[in-house]
């Protein structure tokens, strides 16, 4: 089920038990296109059946503090847009939010039957590093987080992107808040410098030559 979006009437948000849909779509566009999961996953006949169970895991978890939107039935682009005053930052939200992060670790369990133990541990090692953790610096300011975003591959180079990324900002403009994301895809900083977003950190992953590239958009610098 779909119904109107809550960041603007061109977007949809995806109903709770359209998750695996949605999430098998994000899946299939990271395991293909985002450098960060073909390294920890770099047996591509395994990759896509972990992400699908992964991403499946990581929407639920963050589904009530999130927009799971799309651009239409047809399931063209969807992203996962977190809202950091949905998190109240009282020590009791924050212990429920940490409960839901352990559910959804132990919920994952079954890709150590795919990759083994070993290879679930090191593949949440690396999320880990390469987490949103960055946020911080933006203190108790208010922001919206681009979570993931993608295109299917049939619908690329027709102006998805536009249609989820300018109703996001504008609803940043009209609360004054911040818009943030992060990248490992060099590729993708000019799209996102192109909506003024602009890069404030840069994390290296050790023992690798992959690096994140935190991004924030001010509302105030786009007047």
């Amino acid at each position: 089920m779909i119904r109107g979006g809550t960041i603007c009437s061109t977007l949809l948000t995806i109903d709770r038990r359209d998750i695996p849909k949605a999430a098998s779509i994000l899946a299939q566009a990271f395991a293909k296109d985002d450098p960060l999961y073909q390294h920890i996953l770099p047996d591509e006949t395994t990759r896509l059946r972990v992400m699908k169970i992964f991403f499946h895991r990581y929407v639920e978890m963050l589904y009530p503090y999130c927009d799971l939107l799309t651009t239409s039935d047809n399931y063209e682009a969807v992203a996962l847009v977190f809202h950091s005053q949905r998190e109240a930052g009282t020590l009791r939200s924050k212990v429920k939010y940490m409960k839901r992060i352990a559910f959804a670790i132990i919920a994952s369990l079954p890709i150590s039957r795919i990759i083994g133990i070993r290879g679930f541990a090191r593949g949440i090692s690396i999320l880990l590093s390469m987490s949103s953790s960055w946020l911080s610096i933006l203190g108790d300011k208010q922001y919206m987080h681009l979570d993931m975003l993608v295109v299917q591959e049939q619908y690329r180079g027709q102006g998805y992107v536009s249609k989820v990324i300018k109703p996001l900002l504008s609803e940043c403009r009209e609360k004054n808040i911040f818009c943030t994301l992060e990248t490992q895809t060099i590729s993708n900083l000019p799209i996102y410098e192109h909506y003024q977003f602009r890069t404030v950190k840069v994390i290296a992953l050790p023992n690798s030559s992959l690096e994140q590239y935190c991004m924030v958009y001010t509302p105030t610098d786009a007047d």
